[in-house]
Protein backbone atom coordinates (compact mmCIF):
# COMPACT_ATOMS: atom_id res chain seq x y z
CA UNK A 1 0.00 0.00 0.00
CA UNK A 2 1.18 3.23 -0.88
CA UNK A 3 1.02 6.30 1.47
CA UNK A 4 -0.86 8.83 -0.54
CA UNK A 5 -3.54 5.56 -0.82
CA UNK A 6 -3.12 5.32 2.85
CA UNK A 7 -3.34 8.94 3.14
CA UNK A 8 -6.97 9.11 1.34
CA UNK A 9 -8.45 6.02 3.16
CA UNK A 10 -7.75 7.45 6.17
CA UNK A 11 -9.57 10.79 5.46
CA UNK A 12 -12.13 9.14 4.00
CA UNK A 13 -12.87 6.95 6.85
CA UNK A 14 -12.37 9.32 9.55
CA UNK A 15 -9.14 7.71 11.07
CA UNK A 16 -6.90 8.86 13.06
CA UNK A 17 -2.86 8.73 13.07
CA UNK A 18 -3.03 7.40 16.58
CA UNK A 19 -6.09 4.42 15.51
CA UNK A 20 -3.61 3.36 12.89
CA UNK A 21 -0.59 3.42 14.95
CA UNK A 22 -2.28 1.67 17.65
CA UNK A 23 -3.98 -0.71 14.74
CA UNK A 24 -0.48 -1.36 13.35
CA UNK A 25 1.39 -2.00 16.62
CA UNK A 26 3.85 1.08 15.94
CA UNK A 27 4.47 4.64 17.54
CA UNK A 28 2.32 7.39 16.36
CA UNK A 29 5.90 8.80 15.64
CA UNK A 30 6.57 5.90 13.39
CA UNK A 31 3.34 6.47 11.76
CA UNK A 32 3.79 10.04 11.49
CA UNK A 33 7.51 9.46 9.61
CA UNK A 34 5.93 6.57 7.46
CA UNK A 35 3.06 9.09 6.22
CA UNK A 36 5.53 12.04 5.00
CA UNK A 37 7.53 9.16 3.18
CA UNK A 38 10.55 8.93 5.93
CA UNK A 39 9.87 5.60 6.75
CA UNK A 40 8.62 2.21 4.48
CA UNK A 41 5.76 0.28 5.59
CA UNK A 42 6.67 -3.38 7.06
CA UNK A 43 5.37 -6.38 4.65
CA UNK A 44 3.01 -6.98 7.90
CA UNK A 45 1.88 -3.78 8.53
CA UNK A 46 0.73 -3.38 4.88
CA UNK A 47 -0.51 -6.50 4.82
CA UNK A 48 -3.03 -5.58 8.21
CA UNK A 49 -3.67 -1.88 6.66
CA UNK A 50 -5.25 -4.15 3.63
CA UNK A 51 -7.01 -6.19 5.69
CA UNK A 52 -8.84 -3.45 7.66
CA UNK A 53 -9.40 -0.92 4.73
CA UNK A 54 -10.99 -4.03 2.90
CA UNK A 55 -8.44 -4.38 0.18
CA UNK A 56 -8.18 -6.95 -1.67
CA UNK A 57 -4.69 -9.31 -3.24
CA UNK A 58 -6.96 -10.47 -6.33
CA UNK A 59 -9.41 -8.70 -8.52
CA UNK A 60 -12.15 -10.07 -9.75
CA UNK A 61 -11.33 -8.55 -13.45
CA UNK A 62 -9.65 -11.98 -14.27
CA UNK A 63 -7.64 -10.47 -16.83
CA UNK A 64 -5.72 -8.75 -13.86
CA UNK A 65 -3.41 -10.83 -12.03
CA UNK A 66 -3.05 -10.47 -7.90
CA UNK A 67 0.33 -8.01 -6.87
CA UNK A 68 3.09 -9.18 -4.75
CA UNK A 69 4.71 -6.82 -2.64
CA UNK A 70 8.26 -5.91 -3.02
CA UNK A 71 9.76 -5.97 0.02
CA UNK A 72 13.76 -5.23 -0.60
CA UNK A 73 16.65 -7.94 -0.95
CA UNK A 74 18.25 -11.01 -0.23
CA UNK A 75 21.86 -11.93 -0.27
CA UNK A 76 23.10 -14.34 -2.29
CA UNK A 77 26.18 -14.35 -1.13
CA UNK A 78 26.94 -13.44 2.84
CA UNK A 79 24.13 -13.38 5.54
CA UNK A 80 22.63 -9.62 5.28
CA UNK A 81 20.32 -7.65 6.91
CA UNK A 82 16.27 -9.07 6.40
CA UNK A 83 14.38 -7.18 4.37
CA UNK A 84 10.86 -6.17 5.59
CA UNK A 85 9.68 -2.97 3.82
CA UNK A 86 7.59 -2.99 1.06
CA UNK A 87 8.92 -0.58 -1.88
CA UNK A 88 6.80 -1.59 -4.79
CA UNK A 89 3.91 -4.39 -6.21
CA UNK A 90 4.69 -6.51 -9.14
CA UNK A 91 2.11 -8.22 -10.74
CA UNK A 92 2.12 -12.31 -9.62
CA UNK A 93 3.44 -14.18 -12.82
CA UNK A 94 1.24 -17.48 -11.88
CA UNK A 95 -2.48 -17.36 -9.65
CA UNK A 96 -0.85 -20.68 -7.86
CA UNK A 97 1.37 -18.50 -5.87
CA UNK A 98 0.20 -18.66 -2.15
CA UNK A 99 -1.56 -14.72 -1.28
CA UNK A 100 1.05 -14.37 1.24
CA UNK A 101 3.83 -14.22 -1.34
CA UNK A 102 6.80 -11.66 -1.91
CA UNK A 103 9.11 -10.56 -4.51
CA UNK A 104 13.34 -9.84 -3.44
CA UNK A 105 15.99 -8.55 -5.55
CA UNK A 106 18.96 -10.78 -5.56
CA UNK A 107 21.91 -9.09 -4.14
CA UNK A 108 25.38 -10.80 -4.73
CA UNK A 109 26.20 -13.81 -6.86
CA UNK A 110 26.50 -16.88 -5.07
CA UNK A 111 23.72 -18.06 -6.94
CA UNK A 112 24.59 -16.37 -10.38
CA UNK A 113 23.66 -19.89 -12.09
CA UNK A 114 19.37 -19.12 -11.00
CA UNK A 115 19.12 -15.73 -10.58
CA UNK A 116 22.04 -13.34 -11.31
CA UNK A 117 22.52 -9.64 -8.98
CA UNK A 118 19.51 -7.93 -9.55
CA UNK A 119 17.10 -10.26 -10.50
CA UNK A 120 13.90 -10.21 -8.69
CA UNK A 121 12.71 -13.78 -7.17
CA UNK A 122 9.37 -14.56 -5.70
CA UNK A 123 9.12 -16.63 -2.30
CA UNK A 124 6.89 -18.22 -1.11
CA UNK A 125 6.69 -18.16 2.79
CA UNK A 126 3.74 -20.87 3.20
CA UNK A 127 6.25 -23.45 1.09
CA UNK A 128 8.07 -24.75 4.01
CA UNK A 129 8.99 -28.41 3.44
CA UNK A 130 12.73 -28.58 2.35
CA UNK A 131 13.05 -30.55 -0.88
CA UNK A 132 16.15 -31.61 -2.17
CA UNK A 133 17.42 -29.70 -5.46
CA UNK A 134 14.84 -26.44 -4.40
CA UNK A 135 15.47 -23.15 -3.58
CA UNK A 136 14.94 -21.47 -0.37
CA UNK A 137 15.50 -17.93 1.65
CA UNK A 138 16.69 -18.34 4.85
CA UNK A 139 17.23 -16.22 8.55
CA UNK A 140 20.13 -16.63 10.72
CA UNK A 141 19.42 -15.08 14.69
CA UNK A 142 20.81 -11.79 13.76
CA UNK A 143 17.70 -11.20 10.96
CA UNK A 144 19.98 -12.09 8.73
CA UNK A 145 19.00 -13.56 5.28
CA UNK A 146 20.77 -15.69 2.07
CA UNK A 147 19.43 -17.21 -0.59
CA UNK A 148 20.67 -21.10 -1.15
CA UNK A 149 19.78 -24.50 -2.90
CA UNK A 150 18.87 -27.17 -0.31
CA UNK A 151 20.71 -30.67 -0.92
CA UNK A 152 20.52 -33.61 1.42
CA UNK A 153 23.03 -36.40 2.24
CA UNK A 154 24.50 -34.28 4.22
CA UNK A 155 21.59 -31.55 4.51
CA UNK A 156 22.82 -28.55 3.32
CA UNK A 157 22.45 -25.04 1.76
CA UNK A 158 24.44 -24.37 -1.42
CA UNK A 159 25.62 -21.51 -3.13
CA UNK A 160 24.59 -21.72 -7.20
CA UNK A 161 27.45 -20.52 -8.41
CA UNK A 162 30.35 -19.17 -11.08
CA UNK A 163 32.40 -18.16 -8.01
CA UNK A 164 33.79 -20.27 -6.33
CA UNK A 165 34.71 -18.78 -3.02
CA UNK A 166 31.32 -18.94 -2.29
CA UNK A 167 30.59 -21.33 1.30
CA UNK A 168 27.93 -24.23 1.57
CA UNK A 169 25.67 -23.79 5.05
CA UNK A 170 25.30 -27.05 6.51
CA UNK A 171 22.13 -27.77 8.48
CA UNK A 172 23.12 -28.21 12.20
CA UNK A 173 26.10 -26.38 12.47
CA UNK A 174 24.83 -22.80 11.92
CA UNK A 175 21.14 -21.85 13.35
CA UNK A 176 18.51 -20.38 10.84
CA UNK A 177 14.94 -19.91 10.21
CA UNK A 178 13.49 -20.92 6.54
CA UNK A 179 11.77 -18.02 5.54
CA UNK A 180 10.44 -19.44 1.96
CA UNK A 181 10.84 -21.16 -0.89
CA UNK A 182 12.06 -19.60 -3.63
CA UNK A 183 9.27 -20.05 -6.25
CA UNK A 184 9.60 -18.06 -9.43
CA UNK A 185 12.28 -15.63 -11.07
CA UNK A 186 10.73 -12.24 -12.04
CA UNK A 187 12.17 -11.15 -15.54
CA UNK A 188 12.01 -8.31 -17.30
CA UNK A 189 12.52 -8.19 -21.27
Amino acid sequence: MDVDRLKRLMAERKESQAGIARLLGITPDKLSKTLKGKRQLKLDEANRLRRYFGIRDEVPDSDRPPMLPVVGLVSAGAWRDGFEGVTDWVPAPDRSLSRDSFVVRVEGDSMDQVAAAGEQVIVDPRDMDLIAGKYYVVRNAEGETTFKQYLDNPARLAPCSSNPSHQTIFIGRQGFTLVGRVRKKVSNL
